[in-house]
């Protein structure tokens, strides 16, 4: 898959790198959202824009942003934009359009990005869109303009009606709140694939070695919405092979003094690995327990036992497989 990031200069004009996209055609189907999560709907859109693409034997696309637009919350995010390039890329996209949501981007008229962006960088003939899609300053852009735009200009505008799970529309805000109240199972049926946190494993007070559960900790990216804290089955990516684990997510308070942000210390249960400084990505599939202080190092030794007894039964009993190809 192709990324292809863009400037906008002093004049106004787009730049895109590391260069013009249309070095390689002109003629792409196109999604359109910041598709934060990736979640079922989102996969519809893509379906759509896939299907048109294989058509009309076009590229498929997808546009997104780097940075959250500000209808976005900054720091509630599902999946960091580098998740998102991941999850996308294994979906038979060939190129990826970003834009950086700054000042420039945010003061651009509906006709500019149409004409800019749609028409001139990305090459678009087909333009696959979510029912609800607004775009260009103050939100002003909708799909019926954008439809009217497209007949004027020989372009398919196809608006995609929303997924209902349980009579409820999906979207990247109900999955947000799932994780939150620590419903990661539910949040996996809306996204089709787990909740999921990546980056290097740090080095840390070295206790679950001591006390004969050795894990893997990392740390939640600052942009990422932090889950309920407490407990859950797991399962952790290494070196292209899950492993069954239990991560507790929180402030660690029985032991922890000083630090004070969240981390992942995740116990992987089929062995022993020398994980500080590889990357890793943890992926939570099910709540056993929130966090809990303890009165001793011992007693929260024998919970750890106890938490250790349960996630190992809630691995037994799966039966859907973890679905981590785009966590690759």
């Amino acid at each position: 898959m192709n990324v292809w990031n863009c400037i906008i200069n002093n004049e106004g004009k787009l730049i895109s790198t590391p260069s013009s996209a249309t070095e390689i055609t002109s003629a792409r189907s196109v999604a359109l959202g910041y598709f934060d999560g990736v979640h079922m709907g989102h996969q519809k859109i893509f379906s759509t824009m896939l299907d048109q693409a294989k058509e009309k034997h076009i590229r498929a696309a997808v546009q997104t942003f780097e940075n959250p637009p500000s209808s976005k919350s900054q720091n509630n995010l599902i999946t960091t934009y580098s998740e998102r390039c991941r999850l996308v890329s294994h979906m038979g996209i060939d190129d990826l359009f970003a834009l950086p949501f700054n000042e420039k981007v945010k003061g651009m008229s509906p006709e500019t990005f149409m004409e800019v962006c749609l028409k001139g960088w990305m090459g678009a003939r087909v333009i696959v869109v979510g029912r609800d899609y607004r775009f260009g300053r103050d939100r002003a852009g909708d799909v019926k303009m954008l439809q009217n735009w497209g007949e004027k200009n020989g372009i398919t505008v196809i608006a995609v009606d929303p997924i209902n799970y349980d009579g409820r529309r999906i979207s990247s805000s109900w999955v947000r709140e799932l994780i939150a109240s620590g419903d990661v199972d539910m949040a996996e049926k809306l996204l089709d694939h787990p909740v999921a946190f990546s980056g290097i494993v740090e080095k840390g007070q070295q206790l679950g070695r001591k006390l004969g559960f050795p894990t893997a900790n990392i740390r939640i990216p600052e942009q990422k919405i932090i889950p309920k804290f407490g407990v859950y089955a797991s399962a952790y990516l290494y070196e292209d092979k899950i492993h069954p684990g239990l991560t507790n997510i929180g402030m660690r308070p029985t032991v922890n003094e000083s630090d004070p942000s969240p981390l992942t210390e995740t116990v992987l249960l089929d062995g022993h690995y020398q994980l500080y400084g590889s990357h890793g990505t943890v992926m939570l599939l099910k709540f056993i327990r929130p966090e809990m202080k303890f009165g001793s190092v011992d007693e929260l030794k024998e919970q750890m036992q106890k938490d250790q007894e349960a996630v190992r039964a809630y691995h037994a009993g799966r039966t859907i497989p973890v679905r981590f190809d785009g966590y690759i």
